[in-house]
């Protein structure tokens, strides 16, 4: 596994400090190793892969996210000019916007 340079560089001066500290260590661990490298690792110490499902449920909650926040803008627009009639509703934005304000009356249907 590779690291990035600032993490290695912590780890190698961690490695140096605790090699000064305790010069049997490295020697320790290699007799650890040794010795329980036919074992099994541990279940609770095993790190596993996301399954299918899983992945399956990250997508559904974000599939749901999304739907959520399109319905929210869409509920947040259609609150926030109640009054258009339909020939604002297919305007530009800049006209919408203006159908909002008082002065729609002078420009709208029918207000010529």
């Amino acid at each position: 596994m590779s690291l990035p340079g600032r993490q290695q560089v912590v780890l190698d001066q961690i490695e140096r400090i605790l090699a000064a500290a305790d010069p049997q260590l490295k020697s320790m661990f290699a007799a650890f190793t040794r010795f329980t490298s036919h074992e099994a690792v541990p279940g609770t110490e095993a790190i596993s892969r996301r399954t299918p499902r899983g992945w399956m449920m990250v997508i559904f909650v974000m599939v749901v996210g999304v739907l959520s926040l399109a319905m929210l803008f869409v509920v947040a627009n259609s609150r926030a000019c109640p009054g258009l009639s339909s020939d604002q509703v297919v305007a530009s934005a800049a006209v919408r916007f203006a159908g909002c304000s008082e002065a729609a009356n002078s420009w709208s249907k029918g207000g010529r």
